[in-house]
């Protein structure tokens, strides 16, 4: 059995995160692998754990001079026997030491700069640009791998859910486009909200997320004169209650390396409606798993919206096809025996 700890200094909820917990929680269920987790103290990961069987440990993770957390996973590290550390984006990466009979495994799931993981032995990225990113920035390519991200199937539809939230968001007659996501700039929400503006009254738009553009998105949802049209119900853990009353996903991002959004579409069998985002282009295809607008053309968006309500063989299309990509590629016994794979190859 290969122990394995999952480093992430993450304060606050995110798609990463939650790629993050999904990851930790399915790896512990393999047999191949023990799974030792080390999170930031008090943040919302740290939350998630307390209900699981998993070990895990709080650390400050308070930057790059926190020299207690540094000795701290070194400890760690000596004390459960790792053999793998894999670390999360940047914070747990430049704060993880080299550590004897432990091998640095960094995980990028974004364009993070490659100096902060000097301490890694291998890198791996959620995307082939991800890697040619990492390899152009100097990292052996002997020593880098690609594994995608995955997501659990939905949670099965409540019909009386279903119908409470119908209700509660008068969606009677509605079309309905729905985005999950953190409230800031790079997530392009005010790209969506312009696009509504452009569609017919009888669209509106479900955001579900938290973050620090949410003062600044209200403010152009007043000067858009979309109030009864826009419906920002907060951070959940449960985006299937969402998708279940949705006619639309939207990922209007500016940059999304990867995205595990674009396949919570997909395995939720919604058409998808991506910008041209990085992760986007990566593992979509225009036309046949979704339709993709350029980024930041609000009159794009709007047209791709009103394309799929106006042909629903297209939009079925895309449904079976994003479907058929989400079982092939993402689901999560296939990135866990990837990852299984890459940590007897880094041991070997």
């Amino acid at each position: 059995m290969i122990t394995v700890m999952q480093v992430c200094g993450a304060k606050n909820p995110g798609g990463a995160e939650s790629h993050y917990l999904r990851f930790c929680l399915e790896m512990n269920q393999r047999a191949e692998t023990r799974v030792v987790v080390v999170v930031r103290q008090g943040s919302w990961l740290a939350e998630q754990f307390k209900s699981t069987p998993l070990t895990v440990y709080e650390l400050p993770f308070k930057g790059r001079w926190d020299i207690y957390t540094r000795l701290r996973l070194k400890h760690i590290a000596l004390h459960e026997k790792a053999q793998v550390a894999q670390c999360w984006m940047s914070r747990a990466a430049s704060l993880m030491p080299p550590v004897e009979g432990t091998l640095n495994l960094g995980r990028l799931g974004g364009y993070y700069a490659v100096k902060n993981f000097k301490h890694m032995d291998w890198l791996v990225g959620a995307t082939e640009d991800l890697a040619r990113h990492v390899r152009d920035s100097g990292y052996p390519a002997a020593r880098t791998a690609v594994i995608p991200n995955f997501v659990n199937p939905p949670i099965s539809e409540d019909p009386a859910v279903s119908s409470r939230l119908r209700s509660q968001l008068q969606l009677a007659g509605k079309k309905v486009l729905f985005t999950p996501a953190r409230l800031h700039s790079v997530k392009g929400l005010d790209t969506a909200l312009e696009a509504l503006a452009l569609l017919p009254e009888e669209y509106v738009y479900i955001l579900a997320g938290n973050g620090p553009e949410e003062s600044t998105l209200r403010q152009q949802i007043d000067q858009l004169g979309l109030h009864n049209r826009v419906h920002l119900v907060g951070w959940t853990d449960n985006i299937s209650q969402y998708c279940y009353i949705s006619d639309f996903f939207l990922v209007p991002s500016r940059r999304e390396a990867f995205g595990s959004v674009l396949l919570e579409a997909w395995s939720h069998r919604l058409p998808l409606i991506s910008s041209d985002s990085e992760g986007a282009t990566a593992i979509t295809e225009h036309e046949k798993t979704a339709l993709i607008f350029q980024k930041n053309k609000a009159d794009e968006l709007s047209q791709a919206v009103l394309r799929l309500a106006n042909d629903t063989s297209l939009s079925q299309q895309l449904v079976l096809a994003g479907y058929e990509e989400y079982q092939h590629r993402y689901t999560a016994n296939s990135v866990m025996s990837a990852y299984i794979s890459l940590y007897r190859q880094m041991l070997s």
